[in-house]
């Protein structure tokens, strides 16, 4: 899919945007991991399971990062969406009607 060369300079523009906003979640990340430490003891397990959320948003990002720089590089959808490691992600970035229920979720890593 050839892309006008303005549309591929946005494309990879945005995908920049994402990996420095990826950044951002990570020093936010850093941040939360230290305040939970710090948490009350009895408070901890359900602090890192919520902290847990901004690893799995640092991937998300981390994923239509790619997406975007593979459209950019002129892959079709299904050939920019076919590597997201996500199954969640990559099935709603699919048209409705190529949405396959999965059972598995995909391979997210928790810290």
């Amino acid at each position: 899919m050839a892309l006008a060369p303005d549309q591929a300079r946005l494309l990879a523009a945005v995908a920049d945007e994402l990996v420095r906003a990826r950044a951002e979640v990570e020093a936010v990340e850093a941040l939360v991991a230290r305040l939970v430490r710090h948490a009350p003891a009895a408070d901890r397990p359900a602090a890192l399971i919520q902290a847990q959320g901004l690893d799995a948003l640092n991937q998300n990002l981390d994923s239509l990062a790619a997406v975007l720089r593979a459209l950019g590089q002129g892959a079709d959808p299904d050939q920019a969406v076919d590597p997201v490691a996500l199954a969640d992600l990559a099935a709603r970035l699919r048209p409705a009607g190529d949405r396959a229920p999965t059972a598995d979720p995909g391979d997210l890593i928790l810290f």
